[in-house]
């Protein structure tokens, strides 16, 4: 029985399903996906909204009920890794967004919401928010993404119009240091009003971790979150898989969702691709936790 067979509390992921290809090879991939693999390490059955064609691989999807909305091609995304520094680019993509038309009329209201954007307009961003949903996680890599005609992505050096759009008093806003490392010349500041303006921003630092920034009346409030030590394979995924665990367990309180979300993220990256993330119990052990410290979300629940 998963926690919220117990516990209801609908959770809904949104997002493409991709394949990537690594040195010529296609593996799957995508925010849903990976959003998809923490929920169900935690024991929670999410409903997941997804689009791809239908070569795409759903294994990842097996124990969590689906809607796939078919539109050719399954998203593809080219990583090619020099110096160090990933490279992406779009090779095929969707011809339209996911929007909320496309939920299943069965489907009840969520609670939390994960959107997992890639590309500016895979996910129509806005219609989403605009649900009202008590919590929601926005995965917003994709809105901080150009594609040149050659398909080649880069990052902007400023928060876009759609991202400023998306900072809403109920949004948690996820982001990288890779996305974000150019702001500081560009757009000093720009951290602070997105936090300002959102419900916490949570912005993954690799190896240094990552950080929770809240405002607290009229002072900003950061929460460091330690990165656990794990011997990487591929990185893959870890800053979707910290963000869905995050979200899933923050009514735990910051410290305990951020040390479960860093052990998520720690398995994550000592495995290949979208492979299954280890069961909750082995996943609080990692993080010094015992099932008593999320007692107070599934309480709450």
């Amino acid at each position: 029985m998963t926690e919220n067979d117990a516990h209801p509390d609908p959770v809904l992921i949104v997002g493409a399903v991709t394949w990537d290809v690594v040195g010529g090879a296609r593996v799957p991939g995508g925010a849903v996906t990976f959003a998809a693999r923490a929920a169900s390490a935690l024991g929670i059955r999410a409903h997941v909204l997804l689009i791809a064609g239908r070569d795409a691989d759903l294994a990842a999807f097996a124990d969590h009920d689906l809607a796939c909305v078919r539109v050719e091609p399954t998203m593809t995304l080219e990583h090619r890794y020099e110096a160090g520094a990933r490279h992406q680019r779009v090779l095929a993509r969707p011809h339209r967004p996911i929007r909320p038309s496309d939920l299943p009329a069965d489907w009840p209201t969520p609670r939390t919401l994960v959107l997992g954007t890639l590309l500016p307009d895979d996910i129509d961003i806005p219609a989403f928010l605009d649900l009202g949903v008590e919590e929601t996680a926005l995965i917003a890599q994709g809105l901080q993404r150009t594609v040149a005609p050659d398909g080649t992505i880069e990052h902007l050096d400023m928060p876009s119009p759609a991202l400023r759009d998306a900072a809403r008093s109920h949004v948690t806003l996820c982001l990288s240091a890779e996305e974000t490392g150019r702001w500081e010349s560009r757009s000093p500041g720009a951290l602070g009003e997105l936090v300002a303006r959102s419900r916490r921003l949570v912005r993954t630092l690799g190896a240094d971790g990552a950080e929770i920034r809240t405002r607290d009346g009229g002072a900003e409030r950061t929460h460091h979150v330690p990165a656990l030590p794990a011997d990487v394979v591929d990185a893959t995924g870890a800053g979707d898989v910290f963000a869905t665990a995050l979200i899933l367990a923050m009514r735990a309180g910051e410290g305990t969702a951020g040390r479960l979300a860093a052990a998520c993220a720690a398995a994550c990256v000592e495995r290949r691709g979208s492979a299954p993330l280890p069961a909750r119990a082995e996943l609080l052990t990692r993080a010094g936790l015992v099932p008593a410290d999320l007692e107070r979300a599934q309480g709450d629940r």
